[in-house]
């Protein structure tokens, strides 16, 4: 595998990124493909890194946006969401280098341990987890439910 180390910068997101994170949230090889016009709209990610710099974190090779990951925390969990990362020679680094930026972060706030989901289906998702450290849990179904304003 060729090495991109120098080449490959992690850094918070920042608006201009959104074309590129809709993108690769759209593609289901990244991570699943599930995309939400709530969720990961612009002005909700806007949100979100307005009161966290690094809630959103994304990869860069020679200027192009190739990953992403997002934390979800509070005092007692923390999850890595959203953990998307385009196709090419420098997937595997560009994984190791956002798990570790954001397992960084995550560590600096004081979690001991970190979640993620994956499409237990997706034995290159399961590899990707398992590369970088992770524990398989058991077989979950994650179920959703709109809400009513109030």
């Amino acid at each position: 595998m060729p090495k991109a180390s120098k080449k490959i910068i992690i850094r918070p997101y920042k608006p201009s990124d959104y074309p590129a994170l809709e993108a690769l949230y759209k593609r289901k090889q990244t991570y699943g493909g599930t995309f939400s016009k709530y969720r990961d709209s612009k002005g909700t990610l806007a949100k979100i890194t307005s009161r966290d710099t690094y809630a959103v974190i994304v990869a860069e090779i020679n200027g192009k946006v190739t990953g992403t990951l997002s934390l979800i925390e509070n005092e007692r969990v923390a999850w890595f969401y959203r953990f998307c990362v385009a196709d090419s020679a420098f997937s595997d680094e560009v994984s190791e280098k956002l798990c570790q930026k954001a397992s960084a972060v995550l560590s600096k706030r004081g979690h001991k341990e970190v979640l993620v989901y994956s499409d237990p289906g997706s034995s290159k998702l399961n590899s990707r987890y398992s590369k970088l450290g992770f524990k398989k849990g058991g077989k979950y179904v994650c179920y959703s439910k709109s809400l009513k304003a109030i």
